[in-house]
């Protein structure tokens, strides 16, 4: 298999083996490979856009060495690579320092459309809709168009100005996005400018019927007040 770069596995005392076998693996969300499992068998898994890593993932915002999942004697770990967008972790950016995986955990890397969820488990037909992922997972497929709440499709999909208010914040998650720029984007065929706050309010309200379990109490989509609307 192709090597990380330097430095991003930890020392380990040769005495003792590491026995990775096939338990553990990553599960695809979203993209062209959605649904898929990736068995990890190696000592060092590497992922990024360069054709030589272990887990390809050919999109932008993926640096060409971007993350590496490590095997330890205490379990596996993930370490940023140095890339330019970050790797997350359940949605909280983890920087060169590893950090161990546990079931279900959710890897993405940037503003990637791919998501793994790592786990436990040798079996290569595990699909999404067997695993129970976490209770807070929203998946953006902005290829695909498609969106998973807790590892389910939503069907119907979103309308095209519910998905384009989606995938422009989650193309931003984490940062607040101003009205003035959801305007410019899901409205761009009024080059005027002239959609309103309350146009704007009920999109947003039309994704939340859609995407959270209580609307008033939004645990993705929320509002920063005075200036517009992040996804968590």
């Amino acid at each position: 298999m192709g090597q990380a770069e330097a430095g991003s596995a930890p020392e380990r005392e040769p005495e003792r083996e590491i026995d990775v076998g096939s338990e553990a693996s990553l599960l695809v969300q979203g993209g062209p490979r959605h649904g898929e499992v990736i068995a990890i068998y190696s000592e060092v898994t590497t992922l990024g856009r360069q054709a030589d890593n272990d887990v390809v993932v050919d999109e932008p915002p993926v640096s060409r060495r971007h993350s590496a999942i490590v095997a330890t004697v205490n379990g596996y770990y993930i370490r940023d690579l140095g890339s330019t967008n970050g790797t997350f972790i359940n949605r909280r950016r983890i920087f060169n320092d590893e950090f161990p995986l546990a079931h279900g955990d959710l890897v993405r890397m940037g503003g990637s459309d791919v998501t793994f969820m790592f786990q436990y488990s040798g079996a290569k037909t595990v699909r999404i809709s067997k695993v129970d992922p976490p209770i807070d997972a929203l998946i953006v497929d902005a290829k695909a168009r498609q969106v998973f709440v807790r590892g389910q499709r939503l069907d119907p999909p979103l309308p095209r100005k519910e998905f384009d208010l989606l995938q422009l914040l989650n193309s931003r998650r984490g940062e607040a996005v101003s009205r003035d720029d959801i305007a410019g984007h899901v409205w761009a065929e009024r080059p005027d400018g002239d959609v309103g706050n309350h146009e704007i309010e009920q999109c947003v309200h039309r994704v939340r019927v859609r995407v959270e379990e209580n609307t008033s109490m939004p645990q993705h989509l929320t509002t920063v007040r005075g200036f517009g609307y992040k996804l968590d």
